[in-house]
């Protein structure tokens, strides 16, 4: 049950960054946005996973036949966290730059500036 509920609640974490990163006019937020996305899609992935009923794979003295964990998913998550982290670092850093050479966040008017640099 918590899993499915883990997974409803990712899918509207993904509904809610997409429509931040088309609406939004801002920077910043649409990179907020798109961390709010990647969030929500390693929590799909962690729900996805998490089933009732296993146990963490780690040996014991008792070898029953007991249903363990796959360890791959884990190492993915942890793996798309770093991938997550390092993008949106480096969205900041093209956001700060893009900032001091435009003076403004607002993609509209960067637009604008471009255009008539392009002339």
């Amino acid at each position: 049950m918590t899993g499915i509920l883990v997974i409803y609640f990712s899918i509207i974490g993904m509904l809610v960054g997409a429509v931040g990163m088309i609406l939004s006019k801002n920077i910043i937020k649409k990179i907020l946005s798109l961390g709010i996305v990647e969030t929500s899609v390693n929590l799909m992935y962690t729900g996805i996973s998490a089933r009732g009923g296993i146990i963490p794979p780690i040996i014991s003295g008792d070898f029953s036949n007991a249903v363990y964990a796959d360890p791959i998913p884990q190492a993915v998550i942890i793996t798309g966290i770093v991938i997550s982290f390092a993008l949106l670092c480096l969205s900041l850093v093209f956001a700060i730059i893009i900032y001091n050479k435009y003076h403004t966040m607002n993609v509209e008017t960067i637009e604008m500036i471009f255009e008539r640099e392009e002339k």
